[in-house]
């Protein structure tokens, strides 16, 4: 088969991308290699925020409005407790509903919580049939003046004129293209899950609530989706996970992820979901009443366990004048920049996609192009890294009150963070037709 970019990797990122390049030529041949036989509903959930949806705006009025009618908008409490379930006190009861009204005001732009699965889905439907490739590992590849050949494991092999690389933050085209070494690790373990609500959850039914646990250096999450879909995520330190008898080997899971490509939770492996379960079971001990109900009630298929691990916002200064890509081949979200799950991952890898997808256009498929993409970006990913990586390191004090009030020792306030990322415009894509003509001037 012959294309004329491959996109590895059919995560959001991966498939938004390959969304933008689309639209951004006319006739233009885009496929996406995905590991995973096929998508299944699983992870948890994000706050899209307005810098995510201005990108798919850029690349996709429609998609755009789709999004904007779908998150949730409507969240009238959030509650912060302690790690023994307790309220605490005046830090209860924040209205994320006038929040998000406000933010809309100023930006015009609704931010809201969604479904990870849904972005995915939602992207996903937007794409002409046949644009993902499943049960597609990738191996290797090899760059000559014709373009690339793209290998993968029992499949035939793709040549490609160039390859996106949105494979993950264990990336094997990034180890293959930079040779910089895996992403370090943060010490913390983390259970994603969803489920239906339950009557006996102890939750209200629908959308309308986020629960944040904090103190005993653990950090947990639970909130609800549309579709009385219940979500939750619990992150413990390495040391509490073995006091509680869970090893967590941090190399060996750097080794068996860099010979297999991690680009979704869809790749996951087969069983894990009962292992994290059980594993789960063990760490929740250290967490609320509330949370270890929740583990107890989750269906142990839908549990998701993985480490956390970043690269350092320094990392990238060694990119700065070359960009992070070579020749034919660039990266993009986790792959290039790995940060904190702390809200900022998934919208700076749809920025990716957007701003790529412009200068693919605008100037052409070329390496300058892609070049060019990657050194506009580094200063904006270097900033959002840097700070996401302070929030989240920051969130496992063993006092509740302290790790909520460590927005105050952040590198930027959270005003100035939310003016950095929503004051964020992007060049819209021109028609294909537009571009073509463009072009040719």
């Amino acid at each position: 088969m012959s294309v004329d970019i491959a996109v590895v990797g059919g995560g959001p990122s991966g498939l938004f991308a390959a969304l933008g390049l689309i639209r951004a030529f006319d006739g233009l041949k885009v496929k996406v290699y995905e590991r995973a036989k096929n998508y299944r509903e699983c992870g948890a959930g994000i706050t899209l925020d307005v810098n995510g949806m201005k990108a798919l705006r850029a690349v996709d009025e429609e998609l755009f409005s789709r999004f904007q009618s779908t998150v949730v908008t409507s969240v009238n409490a959030m509650q912060n407790f302690d790690q023994h379930g307790k309220p605490l006190g005046q830090q209860q009861n924040i209205s994320m509903k006038d929040i998000i009204g406000k933010i809309k005001a100023k930006t015009g732009v609704s931010m809201g919580m969604i479904g990870w699965f849904d972005i995915q889905q939602m992207i996903f439907d937007a794409l002409p049939e046949g644009t993902v490739e499943f049960g597609h590992a990738f191996t290797d590849f090899k760059e000559d003046t014709e373009g690339l050949t793209i290998s993968f494991e029992d499949k035939p092999a793709v040549k490609a004129k160039y390859m996106v690389g949105a494979d993950g933050y264990f990336s094997p085209i990034r180890e293959k293209l930079l040779h910089d070494g895996p992403p370090e690790f943060t010490n913390t373990v983390m259970w994603r899950a969803r489920f239906p609500w339950k009557p006996d959850c102890g939750l209200p039914k629908g959308p309308e609530y986020v629960h944040s646990f904090f103190g005993g250096q653990m950090h947990g999450l639970v909130y609800g989706l549309p579709g009385d879909v219940v979500c939750w995520i619990l992150a413990v330190p390495v040391h509490l996970c073995e006091q509680q008898g869970v090893e967590y080997d941090a190399e060996e899971h750097t080794r068996s992820k860099h010979r297999k490509q991690i680009s979704s939770y869809q790749n996951a492996d087969e069983g894990q979901g009962a292992s994290a379960h059980q594993r789960c079971s063990k760490v929740a001990k250290v967490a609320p009443p509330q949370m270890q109900d929740l583990v107890k009630l989750t269906d142990p298929g839908a549990i998701i366990e993985h480490g956390l691990f970043v690269r350092q916002a320094n990392e990238l200064d060694k990119y700065a004048e070359t960009g992070w890509g070579k020749g034919r081949v660039t990266l993009i979200g986790d792959a290039a920049h790995p940060m904190r799950p702390t809200g900022q991952g998934l919208n700076t890898a749809l920025e990716d996609g957007a701003v790529l997808a412009w200068h693919l256009q605008q100037g052409g498929l070329s390496p300058e192009s892609m070049r060019a993409f990657e050194k506009e970006r580094i200063p904006r990913v270097q900033s959002m890294a840097e700070q996401e990586y302070a929030r989240g390191a920051t969130a496992y004090k063993e006092d509740a009150k302290a790790a909520i009030d460590r927005v105050k020792t952040l590198p930027m306030s959270e005003e100035e963070f939310n003016n950095f990322k929503h004051s964020w415009e992007p060049q819209r894509l021109a028609s294909a037709v537009a571009a073509r003509a463009l072009r040719a001037q």
